[in-house]
């Protein structure tokens, strides 16, 4: 048995055991102490994959190392480190404090970090449904909140489907080569193509790509605020690696999937940032911005090309940096009494709190894509690959549709600065963990818009 190829899980393992051991010893009251833990759990299992040997692997191949899948659990623990550490204040004040809040976010991000590092698609059926299964609960984990519990009943409805899908194509494909290994396939027997349509569409109604994004605006709008903001990066980052891995061994393979995926990116496009302009809510908008950026990523699968799949998975890690930044912002105004994410409420928020304006608009204006932010960066490496492919129709796509989106970020950057606040909402407070959330994520979005070869460099080489 190698232990050392599954260091940073068993550090993860080990802080989940111990939380909920003193979770049953100290209960609610020492809520924030356990989500304090959980923050150094995550440091520390970052921290581990500096040591690990790779590549490598065990438990009879069925789990493997990469740098590939090892910089995508670097990611995922980077994200999730800032969602746990600026999320207590606000179950705390909202009085919705569940013990259970610290170790659930790690059991979702132990399953996806096992997903990741299995070519083996019944391993990787068991990691998509341990997150799978504890994001559902975290949905619901919204004291006194009807939303709360309709957006997580729709979320595991439909999230089953999709779960469902994926355990169909596995056996399919598992029916046509004898094998569940990934590999590269040819598409000739009926039964395999069959399989591999069914797990591309499992994969996009996880990403909320059209059509199977029903679930996206209930479960955002219902769920706590910091569980949107896991939901809306973690998931993304670790979908998108694992989409990168399938199209390159077994989505290609497929006669037509370009005209597959190419159709779920338009429609995810420009559906996605036509209905966010429908929104009344801050929060549901940037639920549907989260589907047209589905549409975004998705564009960068259409051709397994190194600088495409580079760029898309660079700009998934930037757009979950600046995802993240936003939603914390929405964290710390909706610990107002009365707070709804209404367009109403944003008005005149920049004379009461300038610094939350200033940080959610530096967050808006960087999904936009203006430069000098990280994801101009992403939006560029993708149009760049597309142009390169010779697919200029999807290019042109995309530019337009990221011209549309801008409309929608800048309308509530008006309302915060240009109009008169029409009620007095009062102070909140943010939390000294909330405050290192936001000034990290705001350092991080200028710093890879900046010095993106950073990260860039070291993707072209492990991809």
């Amino acid at each position: 048995m190698n232990w050392n190829a599954l260091l940073p899980e068993m550090v993860l393992s080990f802080g989940i055991l111990l939380i909920f051991a003193l979770e049953l010893l100290l209960k609610e009251r020492y809520y924030k102490s356990l989500t304090v833990i959980g923050f150094i759990t995550v440091v520390l299992s970052a921290f581990s994959i500096f040591f690990v040997n790779y590549p490598a692997s065990t438990l009879f191949n069925g789990f493997t190392v990469t740098g590939f899948n090892l910089i995508a659990k670097f990611f995922l623990l980077a994200v999730t480190g800032m969602v746990l550490i600026s999320s207590y204040d606000f179950f705390i004040k909202k009085r919705s404090v569940y013990s259970e809040l610290s170790y659930l976010y790690l059991i979702a991000l132990l399953g996806f970090m096992v997903m990741l590092s299995s070519e083996n698609l019944a391993i990787i059926f068991v990691g998509l449904e341990l997150a799978s299964i504890t994001m559902y609960i975290l949905v619901g984990l919204f004291r006194r909140e009807y939303f709360s519990k309709e957006g997580a009943f729709k979320y595991l409805v439909i999230g089953t489907t999709g779960t469902s899908m994926f355990a169909l194509g596995a056996g399919l494909v598992y029916g046509a080569t004898g094998s569940p290994l990934l590999g590269f396939q040819s598409a000739t027997d009926p039964i395999f193509a069959l399989g591999v349509l069914f797990i591309m569409s499992s994969l996009a109604l996880k990403v909320s790509a059209v059509p199977f994004h029903f679930w996206t605006p209930d479960a955002y709008e219902g769920a706590p605020t910091p569980t949107t903001s896991f939901l809306a990066t973690v998931p993304k980052i670790a979908m998108y690696f694992l989409f990168v891995k399938l199209t390159v061994y077994m989505f290609s393979a497929l006669p037509q999937w370009q005209f597959l995926i190419g159709t779920i990116s338009v429609a995810s496009m420009f559906y996605g940032n036509l209905m966010a302009y429908a929104q009344r809510s801050v929060k549901r908008l940037l639920a549907y911005s989260s589907i047209a950026h589905a549409g975004y990523f998705t564009l960068a699968l259409t051709a397994v090309d190194k600088l495409l799949m580079t760029s898309l998975l660079f700009y998934v890690f930037v757009y979950a940096i600046a995802t993240f930044g936003a939603f914390t912002v929405l964290s710390v105004l909706e610990k107002k009494e009365g707070w709804s994410h209404h367009f109403l409420d944003f008005k005149g928020v920049a004379k009461e709190h300038p610094l939350l304006a200033s940080f959610l608009a530096l967050f808006l204006f960087a999904l936009i894509g203006i430069p000098p932010m990280a994801v101009f960066v992403g939006k560029l490496g993708i149009f760049m690959g597309l142009v390169k492919s010779q697919m200029f129709l999807l290019a042109i796509l995309f530019v337009l549709a990221s011209i549309i989106s801008a409309g929608y970020y800048l309308k509530v950057i008006v309302y915060m600065f240009l109009h008169e606040k029409e009620r007095d909402w009062g102070a909140t407070s943010i939390s000294a963990g909330e405050s290192f959330a936001l000034v990290v994520s705001g350092a991080a979005v200028m710093f890879f818009g900046i010095f993106p070869n950073t990260v860039l460099n070291l993707l072209l080489r492990l991809v």
